[in-house]
């Protein structure tokens, strides 16, 4: 089981949540019902050496981030 932090800067929230894999629809469904955008369309960038990732809207712009351990 992996353990995965979330951050949500917009919507100031933050949460933990235990996957089995790590992939962006596993990612986006825990992260779009969270959201109070309309941006359903993001996008994800993640370190392995560091275990960061960012969620970035299809602007380009960073909404938030996670943190996988």
């Amino acid at each position: 089981m992996i353990k995965i932090d979330f951050r949500l800067h917009k919507e100031n929230a933050s949460w933990q949540a235990e996957i089995h894999q790590l992939n962006s629809d596993i990612l986006k469904r825990h992260i779009l019902p969270k959201m109070t955008s309309s941006h359903h369309d993001i996008d994800f960038e993640y370190c392995d050496q560091t275990g960061a990732g960012k969620i970035i809207a299809p602007s380009g712009n960073v909404m938030g981030g996670f943190s996988v351990y």
